[in-house]
């Protein structure tokens, strides 16, 4: 399978292509165990544990490959659009 892809094929701008690549997915799942952590420690209470509850997007988008924000600016809700694989030219 080819993974090599033209960037200037792909839609998006730099940074929606980033946060749908691995790098990027890893950035949103660290933010959410951030935002978990910080909640559940820092805040604490019923607030804490509401923050806490919050963390669990940036990790389930990191993880699925999703960005629900993109469409605001007509990017894509699925990451994988960004990045996914094209077949070789003929």
């Amino acid at each position: 399978m080819n993974t090599n892809v033209d960037t200037a094929e792909l839609e998006g701008s730099a940074f929606s292509r980033f946060m749908a690549s691995k790098g990027g997915r890893v950035v949103r799942v660290a933010m959410g165990a951030t935002i978990i952590g910080m909640g559940l420690t820092v805040v604490g209470g019923t607030a804490g544990l509401a923050i806490a509850a919050f963390g669990l997007v940036p990790i389930a988008t990191g993880v699925f490959n999703l960005c629900p924000v993109a469409p605001m600016w007509g990017g894509h809700f699925i990451g994988a659009k960004y990045c996914g694989t094209r077949a070789p030219k003929q």
